[in-house]
Formats: C-alpha cells, structure tokens, sequence
C-alpha cells in the first residue's frame, strides 16, 4: 500500500466526492499507471489548506472523457485519467495550514504555534511558499505524514 496526498480546488472536491472518482491529466498516467493501485490511500487537500478528507482508492484507473463539471483554472477540464475513491473519513471542521516560520535576516523565526505544518515531513518549507508541496494533483508522502493527517482529519 501506498500513501498520498491529492489536491484540488474547494469546487473540484465536491464534484469528485458527488462522483466518487479522482481525476488527473496525462502528466500524472505513469504514476497512475505504475504507482496508484486499489488500496492505496490518500489525504485530500482542498487550495486554502485545508485537509478535508481521508479516502481509499477503489479499483483500478480508467479514462473517460465524460464532463462531469471539473474546471482547471475558469476553464472546464475533463481530467481524463480516473480512478474511483471512497471516503473514509470526512472532516466536518478540516484542520487548516499555513506557514510557521518567517526569515528575520538570516535566521527563522517561528510566527506560528500550533500549526500542523510543522509536523508533516513532507512539506519541508514552512515559510511563505509551503503551498508549492501541494500545488500538483497526487504526491507520494509517507506512512508518517499520512498518519499524522490522518488523525488531525479524524480529530477535526
């Protein structure tokens, strides 16, 4: 079993969970296709920093062209490479991140207490620009950082 996080708009998570189904573009079909298996499973993170659910994948991926209301930007996007989901835990107040340090000259400074950022292994910039890590759709992480998501997700 592999572990994930995948990230999408706030608008692109509703129409996911309504279908069931996560979609990428073809940048993604070798690590749909060689990596992501039935089993696997994943923290979803909503732009804004929120993670929002914990889920498991369910068979294996195909590719459909169907719209089913996926945007990209402002543009509709079918993000043809799919597998199906199932939800296994769903926030009801999902647990928030942002950055926790600033520079001050050349040193940090922590800016923000308590932030869960700072214990995700996987974001290894807890400045400014932490929201590069999360700006692709699907990305491996450990057993570590999902746990830890996993159970702030829960706990939320």
């Amino acid at each position: 079993m592999r572990y994930w996080c995948i990230s999408t708009s706030v608008i692109n998570w509703v129409i996911c969970k309504n279908h069931s189904i996560w979609g990428m573009d073809a940048r993604y079909f070798v690590t749909l296709n060689k990596f992501l298996k039935a089993g696997d499973r994943a923290v979803a993170y909503t732009h804004g920093g929120r993670f929002v659910a914990v889920v498991e994948f369910i068979n294996e991926y195909f590719y459909s062209e169907e719209d089913i209301g996926w945007t990209k930007g402002e543009k509709k996007f079918l993000f043809p490479y799919r597998i199906g989901f199932k939800i296994l835990q769903e926030s009801k107040n999902p647990p928030q991140i942002s950055f926790s340090t600033q520079e001050t000259g050349n040193k940090a400074q922590w800016s923000r207490s308590n932030n869960l950022i700072d214990d995700i292994v996987f974001i290894a910039d807890k400045g400014r620009t932490w929201n590069q890590y999360v700006q692709v759709s699907i990305i491996n992480i450990t057993e570590e950082d999902f746990n830890t998501i996993s159970k702030a997700i829960i706990e939320s």
